[in-house]
């Protein structure tokens, strides 16, 4: 396989941001979702129990215990959208505009906050990457993330960065298409 060049020319969305956001916090590791989802679900029934039957009745470890799940789970959901309007916030000169993402063997270069200014990164610094239904996103060691959303790509572009993905991130590469 020799795929000189992928260039995708994205417009710049919030949605797109949140949706990485989002994912790399609640969806990235399933198991982890599956298991607050569990707890929430069990913490809200025993909520409702002790309700039902007197809280006076019932104000134990298990009610304390169903209190704090669903703090730390309403903590974790605040978090993440702290973190998601901060993100669009800081991109917010970028919003609407069109920005090119150059993949090749080489490296990837991804068109930054200004237009016309580009930043390379190495291969040797992916960390991971997911193909997704209606997404890539690729992270990297540096506190770089690239959502390349697939609306803006051909079936051949899809296909050659899926082969890239595959060769240059090994088993760090996830299709969850």
């Amino acid at each position: 396989m020799n795929i000189e060049k992928i260039v995708v020319k994205k417009t710049v969305a919030a949605k797109d941001y949140r949706y990485a956001i989002y994912f790399n916090v609640l969806l990235r590791n399933r198991f982890m979702l599956i298991g607050m989802g569990i707890l929430s679900a069990i913490a809200v029934a025993e909520i409702v129990y002790c309700i039902a039957t007197g809280i006076a009745n019932h104000l134990n470890y298990m009610l304390l215990s169903a209190v704090l799940i669903i703090g730390f789970t309403a903590y974790i959901l605040y978090k993440t959208e702290k973190t998601a309007r901060k993100a669009v916030k800081n991109a917010e000169g970028m919003m609407g505009q069109t920005r090119s993402v150059i993949f090749s063997e080489a490296n990837v270069v991804a068109e930054g906050l200004e237009k016309g200014d580009y930043t390379p990164m190495e291969w040797d610094s992916l960390s991971k990457a997911y193909e997704l239904k209606n997404y890539f996103i690729i992270f990297f060691t540096a506190p770089k993330t690239i959502v390349v959303p697939k609306e803006y790509m051909d079936f051949d572009q899809m296909r050659d960065l899926t082969k890239l993905l595959q060769k240059k991130a090994n088993d760090n590469f996830i299709k969850r298409a």
